[in-house]
């Protein structure tokens, strides 16, 4: 098993390449073009195309991480620990006075002819939330 600095040594390139098919031989090396691939294997070296993508995927599942949820973990943990950004509260607590102010803005909207989920988005609420409101003000 290799280090989490090797992985990155390894596969940080990935981030900046078109293609993550590449050209390698039996002891590790890649090769940046199919002419270069195509000269070792002239000169008797044993070449195959891997995918780079899968290679870095397999390497991970044997570090631990093992899915796309535990990769999101890990990088929220390690977000953490060096200071960067939290999880911030998702949710937002209306006053009654808000909500009967937005409760009489869709009014206005309603008449005007917008629709509800084009006005839910513009005050970024969620279609149920104007429901309830609405249901809640009559």
């Amino acid at each position: 098993m290799q280090s989490i600095k090797e992985f990155v040594k390894t596969y940080y390139h990935l981030t900046s390449v078109e293609t993550s098919i590449v050209h390698k031989d039996s002891e590790g090396k890649i090769y940046s073009s199919n002419e270069e691939a195509y000269k070792a294997i002239k000169a008797g070296k044993d070449v195959k195309l891997i995918n780079i993508n899968e290679s870095a995927l397999d390497d991970l599942r044997n570090m631990g991480i093992e899915s796309k949820s535990d990769a999101t973990k890990f990088i929220e943990l390690l977000n953490y620990l060096h200071g960067g950004p939290k999880k911030t509260k998702s949710r937002r607590n209306y006053s009654d006075a808000e909500k009967a102010k937005v409760v009489k803005a869709w009014a206005a909207a309603d008449k005007a002819g917008t629709s509800k989920v084009d006005f839910c988005k513009e005050n970024n609420i969620t279609y149920q939330t104007l429901m309830k409101w609405i249901k809640e003000v009559k």
